[in-house]
């Protein structure tokens, strides 16, 4: 059995990024419909519906300042919305049929390893990653575009 949580992106940065129309860079995020079920929403983790408004901004998952503490662009609801539990205890089956790609970093946000997932087995990548002493933390990521989606931990 798989011992893992996934943190969605924070109420606060959520709530933060809607009050004052900025992200933490400064620039104003975009609304947009989405085209597809492609995207998935940082906050609630779930994949976007055709036409659902969604803001596009820009996000950094890291605390510290590093070679692999790269920021790149995140969808969120344009409306309220959070996940069915915070934090999520398994992963979410639609995510199943998505390309998604897994990299595990040390304390230190160094990374250490990273597996793209084509047919949704993610559990046993998970656990192979925490198997490794050195892996503090893994991010979930869009497999194919490398943007962030969710931070995963030990439970």
């Amino acid at each position: 059995m798989s011992k893992f949580i996934i943190h969605p992106l924070s109420k606060e940065v959520s709530v933060e990024l809607k009050q004052t129309m900025r992200d933490r860079f400064g620039n104003e995020p975009k609304l947009e419909e989405a085209q597809s079920r492609r995207s998935i929403c940082r906050r609630c983790l779930s994949r976007f519906n055709p036409g659902e408004r969604r803001l596009l901004f820009k996000y950094r998952p890291f605390e510290k300042e590093g070679v692999f503490a790269e920021a790149g662009p995140i969808y969120i609801h344009e409306s309220d919305c959070r996940p069915a539990t915070e934090p999520l205890t398994e992963y979410p089956n639609e995510f199943r049929e998505l390309p998604l790609l897994l990299r595990a970093y040390t304390d230190e946000d160094g990374q250490v390893d990273s597996q793209l997932i084509k047919h949704g087995d993610a559990e046993s990548s998970i656990d192979r990653f925490f198997a490794k002493p050195e892996v503090a933390y893994i991010h979930l990521r869009d497999g194919e575009s490398g943007c962030y989606y969710a931070r995963i931990e030990r439970a």
